[in-house]
Parts: C-alpha cells; structure tokens; sequence
C-alpha cells in the first residue's frame, strides 16, 4: 500500500517542476512516490480524479489537476492555480 507520505513526493516534484503542464507515465510516477501503484490506479478514474477525500490526490495540493490516459498509461497533470 503506498502511503499519503509517498504520494506527497509527487506534489512536491509538481511543485519544483512548475510546468502549467507535466506528462509523465504511470511508471515514472511510481518511480516518484517510491512505490509500484495500486491496481486501482491503471482502471478506476476515481484514482486519478480531483476529489481531495482520495489520498493520492497530493497533485491537489500542488495546484494541479489530473487527466489520466489508461490507454497509453500516462496521467498529465494541469496547473490550475498560478
């Protein structure tokens, strides 16, 4: 199970990067927080959605909202604050 603490390293690689758009793959976002994603991460787009009560909503945080490709396994993550 990848922890909150985990997912934080990807709010604050967003943060450094500061880019209004950052694509990564999944696999470069695990590599990120450290730890392989959930299952969940690869089909459900609750994973992947803009709602804060989900843990690994860190992206959030950072000012970036995200929009998942399950096909191509990649997620782009959109500044929505400045």
């Amino acid at each position: 199970m990848v922890t909150r603490a985990q997912y934080e390293r990807l709010a604050r690689h967003l943060e450094r990067a500061g880019d209004d758009r950052i694509g990564m793959t999944f696999a470069e976002v695990a590599v990120i927080i450290g730890n392989d994603l959930p299952p969940s991460a690869f089909t459900r787009r609750a994973w992947r959605s803009s709602d804060p009560g989900h843990t690994q909503a860190v992206w959030l945080d950072a000012g970036y909202a995200a929009r998942p490709d399950f096909g191509e396994r990649r997620v782009t993550f959109i500044r929505t604050r400045t």
